[in-house]
């Protein structure tokens, strides 16, 4: 999700530039401008109410340039003191790259946590460019191409014991409108999915996860492994898997302070007739970042990163965040060697304290590359 930049680079500026009197002056103002957009709906007395976050929305990305429109999220904190917060997202956003984005998504625990329930609708209509594939391929290879995309995706986990969890769903999308630069890299006929097509598949999922927070985590551990499976049979136009590897630990290394050491291991493999779009895709906002999302692409995608999150004043933090990671048409074609880096730093301010969650604004730095993001909730 995403929320106004020019409201929290103006506090953010402003409290590093001002004394201790004004900053205490400006985090009030910026609490209320908050307030403005956020609340409380109360339930029934032995439940704690719901809150909610809408805001207009002006953000940027690379992959994107600026983004207008309306973002919001839902909160249902639970009265059980074993459950945690449950969170339905949504954001319906136009950007300057004649695109337009909607992806509602939702993280729901039941009492107990017995089971848990995760899945998001997707509609794109998305210029984006293309490289070629591969983990060498050169930035004169640019070109556009733009599609349309409709997708559902859910999965329900149960609980097998503790906090281990192995889950069913399915998943649907249909790409559609797909326009080529006429004898271009993706109009030589010789790659899945550059016509319209729909994949229509079953995802099966082995979870643990012990974190204390599903949004923006202090502590705990997140271990997820999910296998998709399309068929012609189910209606797919392709046969394809797609396998998904997803670590995460989270600390405090100092015991007298509220600093936080993160760090992941991510993996995506793709097996069969896998369309282009659907190939493992290095970069965006949530891991390699500093790369356009997609300057690579291939079979399988194998990153890490690690970040330290400062807490600096009041809701005020930093953070400094490196990485590494490559793709591949084989698993036995990473190496040392080619891993490309990222490294960057950003800023937080504290959106909901109790909730753990923050506006994020990042800069990061890749090979021969650099990008700025902003949004809501941390990268992983």
């Amino acid at each position: 999700m995403i929320w106004n930049k020019q409201w929290t680079l103006a506090i953010i500026f402003l409290c590093w530039t001002t004394s201790s009197y004004a900053q205490e002056a400006l985090f009030d103002l910026a609490d209320r401008v908050i307030d403005l957009f956020s609340g409380e709906i109360q339930r029934s007395p032995e439940k704690p109410p719901l809150k909610w976050v809408v805001a207009p929305v002006v953000a940027y990305s690379p992959e994107t340039s600026w983004q207008f429109g309306v973002g919001g999220s839902l909160l249902f904190p639970s009265s059980y003191d074993s459950t945690r917060t449950s969170i339905v997202e949504f954001a319906l956003r136009y950007t300057l790259n004649n695109q337009i984005l909607s992806s509602p998504e939702y993280t729901i625990f039941s009492p107990g946590e017995r089971f848990i329930h995760r899945g998001e609708l997707t509609y794109r209509q998305f210029p984006q460019f293309y490289y070629g594939i591969g983990n060498n391929t050169p930035a004169g290879n640019e070109e556009l191409f733009s599609y349309t995309t409709f997708g559902v995706e859910h999965l329900s986990y149960r609980r097998i014991i503790q906090q281990l969890y192995a889950g069913l769903g399915f998943r649907y999308r249909a790409t559609y409108n797909i326009e080529l630069i006429p004898d271009g890299l993706l109009d030589q006929g010789d790659l899945e999915g550059a016509a319209s097509y729909q994949s229509v598949g079953i995802d099966m999922g082995l979870i643990y996860d012990n974190r204390n927070n599903a949004m923006s985590t202090t502590s705990g551990t997140l271990a997820e492994f999910r296998q998709r499976f399309h068929r012609k049979a189910f209606g797919s136009d392709f046969n394809y898997a797609v396998g998904e590897l997803d670590i995460r630990h989270y600390w405090q290394p100092l015991a007298h302070r509220n600093d936080i050491l993160a760090v992941q291991l991510y993996g995506y493999f793709s097996y069969g007739d896998t369309p282009f779009i659907e190939l493992a895709a290095l970069g965006g906002d949530m891991i390699m970042r500093g790369y356009y999302e997609g300057r690579y692409r291939d079979n399988h995608l194998l990153a890490g990163q690690a970040e330290y999150r400062w807490h600096i004043w009041e809701k005020l933090g930093v953070v400094g965040f490196v990485g590494v990671g490559d793709v591949a048409k084989h698993l036995d074609g990473f190496s040392v060697p080619d891993l490309k880096p990222s490294v960057g730093a950003g800023l937080r301010y504290a959106l909901i304290p109790e909730e753990n969650l923050n506006i994020r604004v990042d800069f990061a730095v890749g090979q021969s590359t650099n990008n700025f993001y902003i949004n809501i909730s941390e990268a992983f």
